[in-house]
């Protein structure tokens, strides 16, 4: 995956993400806006709130087959645009929570998204594999990933 399909953007600075969430409380911001921030999207680093940190956005290599990118998730971070898409790449956000009944109910609620195909309700709503034959499906998960979405232990084929 080159830079022209859409790499992965960082900005290497530990304490801008507190600038960025902060960012909405400054005097110049109206107080019924979050810097475009809206339910259900990323938040938007741009020009007219952030100005200050997107000289330090920096690029990742090429990625090549095989190869995997690991990055802190409280870092900001972006995706470049796409100009000249050769294949797919897939990014999976893997993250870890504290058992609570909150957290049970968001795990719910994936099982159910993983189950349809369909992108959890806190994630843009692309859903792209709604419509994929032979996705993996309860089967495919162990009984730990399973019990972590939320879904029967037991069902057709499951180990």
């Amino acid at each position: 995956m080159a830079r022209t399909e859409g790499v992965l953007n960082v900005l290497p600075i530990p304490h801008a993400m507190v600038y960025l969430l902060l960012r909405a409380l400054q005097d110049d911001v109206a107080d019924d806006d979050l810097c475009g921030a809206a339910n259900g999207q990323s938040l938007p680093v741009n020009e007219v709130y952030h100005a200050v940190l997107l000289p330090g956005m920096s690029p990742i290599p090429d990625v090549e087959p095989g190869d995997t990118v690991w990055w802190h998730p409280d870092a900001v971070h972006s995706v470049d645009p796409v100009t000249d898409q050769q294949g797919w790449g897939n990014v999976m956000y893997i993250p870890a929570a504290p058992y609570c009944p909150k957290n049970a109910a968001y795990a719910e609620r994936c099982g159910q998204a993983f189950l349809a195909g369909r992108t959890p309700d806190d994630f843009d709503a692309e859903h792209y594999e709604a419509g994929w034959t032979g996705r993996p499906g309860p089967a495919g998960l162990s009984p730990v990933g399973r019990r972590q979405l939320g879904l029967p232990q037991t069902c057709p084929g499951c180990p």
